[in-house]
């Protein structure tokens, strides 16, 4: 248990001071981490436990500032392919699902490094469909199913503050309903939601110290910092 607890507190610490700047990186840092540590399922478990702890305790914040007329409609898209995405996780052996993560993780950050711009409006029923049906799946693969709506976010001239909560509502709302899923499957058990609940006080708490980080002076160089530690997670999972 205790070469388990160490890694995974020092992950999901530094995963909550990403997500505290960016409003999205927490399920990246953590779920390459915990894959060597333990299986897909419990990775995914354990990661949107943490995600919909922080989500409902931000939950007055999030639903002052989000702009729910993006939100909803990706939540309706995820819907449909989070379900396809838990499936995953039960056919694909533990090594092939920790390189699709680490791919999924070094590809997005890439994309975030360029500042990649989708090419479609996240606003447009064809930019919802694709942004949301795969930010559903890789939500059940592994809880990462952050990239696909950042990059679609990052197209929108919306105000920082109500994009950073706007993708804060669509990834709790989604999160909830994979958690449910899981449990109406019985993937869940006793034990993830031990390790969820001993581990949400940390995330948690790294979200805080994150969001107090991002200053003005700092922004710049806390945003390099936080692709540098994605592209250190991605080298992780990938590395045979």
């Amino acid at each position: 248990m205790t070469e388990f607890l160490l890694p995974a507190l020092l992950a999901t610490a530094l995963a909550g001071l990403v997500r505290g700047f960016t409003g999205f990186g927490g399920a990246l840092v953590m779920a390459p981490v915990l894959l060597t540590l333990t299986d897909p399922v419990s990775t995914t478990a354990i990661v949107i436990i943490v995600n919909v702890v922080a989500g409902i305790l931000q939950a007055r914040e999030i639903h002052r500032e989000a702009d729910w007329s993006i939100a909803r409609p990706l939540c309706y898209a995820a819907l449909l392919t989070a379900p396809i995405g838990l499936w995953s996780i039960h056919v694909l052996d533990i090594e092939r699902v920790r390189q699709i993560v680490g791919a999924i993780v070094l590809l997005a950050t890439v994309a975030l490094l360029l500042r990649w711009r989708f090419p479609f409006s996240i606003r447009q029923p064809l930019g919802t469909a694709a942004l949301g049906g795969s930010s559903g799946f890789l939500f059940g693969l592994g809880g990462i199913g952050g990239p696909p709506v950042v990059l679609g976010l990052l197209a929108e001239r919306t105000p920082a503050r109500i994009a950073r909560a706007t993708q804060l509502a669509y990834f709790s709302l989604i999160q909830v309903f994979t958690l449910l899923v899981m449990a109406a499957s019985q993937s869940l058990t006793t034990r993830h939601l031990l390790l969820g609940a001993l581990l949400s006080p940390i995330y948690y708490l790294g979200g805080l110290a994150g969001g107090r980080l991002l200053t003005p002076a700092r922004e710049p160089w806390f945003r390099r910092a936080s692709i540098g530690v994605l592209f250190a997670v991605s080298a992780f999972a990938l590395w045979p």
